[in-house]
C-alpha cells in the first residue's frame, strides 16, 4: 500500500520501558513494581517514535518492540486481526475490540465451543498454533497477526512465511505477571485504545495493591513454599529463565517455588524428591472453574492427599492441600492467580480482601459474562 512519510513525533512509553525490562523475569515487590511504573512515565516522556500515515485510510504505523524482543512496523489502529493462541483473545476482548478478530486458532475455537466467545462463531479458523495455515491467513489479509513468543514456530518464522503478503507478527503472550502490563499496554496501543488498557491494568493493579499492602511486612522466613503440579499427576515448573508463568505467580503471591534452579518451563518430577522438599503447601491446577462446581473438584483432591508419597510432607499434614482453577491461574488469567494464592495461604493478613469479587466485576464489566463457577477448593 502506498505511505506517505511524515515528520511527526509520537511519545510512547513502550520500547524504552521494554528496553529496561524485557529480560526480567523475577516477580515485583511493591517498590519494584513503583519503580516500573516511575520508569514507564519517564519513558513516555522522553521517548520519541517517527510515524507513518497509510494513504486513504485513519491508520498510521507505528513500530513496536514485543515480548521476543522483536521490532515490528503495524497499522494502527489495526482493525483485523488473525490470533495463534487465546490468551490474545481474552485480552483483545477485555479491551473492547473482539469483533476486529478475523481468524482464530484451535485453542481459541474450543474456548468458543465452550461458550467462552460466541462472537466468533462463524469466524475462520487458520489452523493451531502449532500448525498455522499460512495460505487461510493470507486471504484473510489481516493487519496484524498476534501469538506467542516462545513456542514453536518461533514468531520469526512465522513472519517469515508471511512477508510476501506484508503482514506483520507481533509476538504477545499474557502469560507472565512480570510482563502482563506492558503487554496490555502494547496491545491497547496496536489496537488504539490506549485508554481502554490503562483502565484495565488500573482495575487489577488496585487490586493487587490490596495484596500487597497487606503482605508487605511478611518476613522471607515465614513465606510458604509451594509445589504447583499441572494437571497432569508429578507435573511441575521450573522457576529460572523465561518461564511458563507459574512460577512468576507464586513468587508474586508471597511464596517460594519448589524448583527455582529448573529452567525447563514443564518437566515430570520424582514424587520422593517433592517428598524430600517438603512444600508447605501444594496446589493442584484444574482445567475449567466457570463452568465447575465443589463435587467436580472432589475426586481429584481426594486422589491428591492419598498418594503414599506425599503423606508426611507438611502440606498434607496441615492440610494446607489445595485445587486450583486454571480460570484463575493460567493463560492470561495469571494474573489473577496472585490475588488467589495469597488469600488462601495467608488468610489472617488478607481477611478483607475477596479475590472472587475481582474476578466478578472483571467477568462483569470487561468481559460481559455473568458470574458463576468455583475456582478454589479444599477441604
Amino acid at each position: 500500500m502506498n505511505k506517505i512519510r511524515k515528520s511527526i513525533v509520537l511519545f510512547l512509553a513502550l520500547v524504552l520501558l521494554f528496553s529496561l525490562t524485557a529480560c526480567n523475569t523475577k516477580s515485583k515487590q511493591p517498590n519494584e513494581r513503583k519503580e516500573e511504573t516511575e520508569q514507564a512515565i519517564e519513558a513516555k516522556e522522553k521517548t520519541e517514535q517517527s510515524i507513518e500515515t497509510i494513504e486513504g485510510t485513519d491508520q498510521t504505523t507505528i513500530q513496536v518492540l514485543d515480548s521476543a524482543n522483536r521490532t515490528v512496523e503495524v497499522p494502527c489502529p489495526a482493525e483485523s486481526i488473525v490470533v495463534l493462541w487465546n490468551n490474545p483473545t481474552e485480552i483483545i476482548r477485555a479491551l473492547g475490540a473482539i469483533d476486529r478478530i478475523v481468524g482464530i486458532d484451535t485453542a481459541t475455537q474450543s474456548d468458543m465451543e465452550l461458550g467462552y466467545y460466541p462472537e466468533l462463531k462463524d469466524v475462520t479458523v487458520v489452523g493451531s498454533s502449532e500448525d498455522p495455515n499460512y495460505e487461510m491467513i493470507a486471504k484473510l489479509d489481516p493487519d496484524v497477526v498476534i501469538m506467542l513468543s516462545s513456542y514453536p514456530p518461533l514468531p520469526d518464522e512465522v513472519q517469515k512465511q508471511l512477508d510476501a503478503y506484508n503482514i506483520p507478527v507481533v509476538a504477545l503472550d499474557f502469560y507472565r505477571t512480570e510482563v502482563f502490563e506492558r503487554e496490555v499496554t502494547i496491545l491497547g496501543t496496536i489496537l488504539g485504545l490506549e485508554d481502554k488498557a490503562a483502565e484495565l491494568m488500573t482495575f487489577l493493579n488496585d487490586s493487587m495493591a490490596q495484596v500487597d499492602e497487606a503482605m508487605k511486612d511478611i518476613a522471607e522466613e515465614d513465606r510458604k513454599s509451594v509445589y504447583f503440579e499441572a494437571a497432569a499427576d508429578y507435573r511441575t515448573y521450573g522457576g529460572a529463565g523465561y518461564g511458563c508463568g507459574i512460577p512468576g505467580m507464586v513468587r508474586a503471591a508471597y511464596c517460594i517455588d519448589l524448583y527455582p534452579e529448573i529452567s525447563a518451563e514443564v518437566f515430570d518430577v520424582n514424587p520422593e524428591d517433592i517428598a524430600m522438599r517438603n512444600p508447605d503447601v501444594i496446589i493442584k491446577g484444574q482445567n475449567g472453574g466457570y463452568f465447575l462446581k465443589e463435587s467436580d473438584y472432589e475426586e481429584v483432591y481426594n486422589a491428591l492427599i492419598s498418594r503414599p508419597e506425599l503423606s508426611n510432607t507438611t502440606a498434607v499434614l496441615n492440610n494446607e492441600v489445595y485445587i486450583l482453577s486454571f480460570d484463575v491461574s493460567g493463560g492470561a488469567r495469571k494474573v489473577f492467580g496472585p490475588m488467589y494464592m495469597a488469600k488462601i495461604l495467608y488468610p489472617d493478613y488478607l481477611a478483607n480482601f475477596d479475590p472472587d469479587a475481582v474476578l466478578k466485576e472483571y467477568l462483569e464489566t470487561y468481559l460481559g459474562r455473568e458470574w458463576q463457577g468455583v475456582y478454589v477448593y479444599s477441604k
